[in-house]
């Protein structure tokens, strides 16, 4: 039924709850599994007026983004074939573009992660997937 199995994942105890549950999920449906991390650091500091050099921004970027590739290899070394995504913004949206793109069948997010306290006035990461995703989304507490 399911083909194609998309977890956001941002480090804190209910993604990796999601994650656990996807693999299981994955494996009893021959699904494929592809792990979602959205990075908000660079929109968030881009909204910003910087006095940062272009080029260290650049370099600082790159450093996080092979950390958290390293990280979510680790993660993943059970599933070999799970394909590994980093974005940029906002990440409910992002989430859901994504899900849409690669033509997501389910999502599987845990209800809390490590968000800030602006996410936690405007409502939660998988509060908005689960109202604005085009495919059925599981939210694992």
């Amino acid at each position: 039924m399911y083909q194609k199995i998309l977890v956001p994942y941002d480090g804190s105890a209910h993604a990796q709850r999601a994650l656990e549950h996807a693999t299981a999920f994955a494996a009893a449906q021959q699904a494929a599994v592809e792990i979602v991390y959205v990075d908000p650091t660079s929109s968030e500091l881009l909204e910003q007026p910087l006095m940062i050099p272009t080029h260290e921004l650049e370099a600082y970027f790159a450093e996080e983004e092979a950390q958290v590739r390293r990280n979510l290899r680790a993660l993943t070394a059970s599933l070999p074939d799970a394909g590994i995504q980093i974005l940029q913004g906002h990440a409910g949206q992002e989430i859901v573009k994504y899900a849409a793109e690669s033509k997501a069948d389910l999502i599987i997010i845990g209800n809390r992660g490590l968000g800030t306290l602006s996410e936690w006035v405007l409502g939660s990461v998988s509060h908005y997937v689960s109202q604005h995703a085009g495919c059925p989304v599981m939210i694992v507490k």
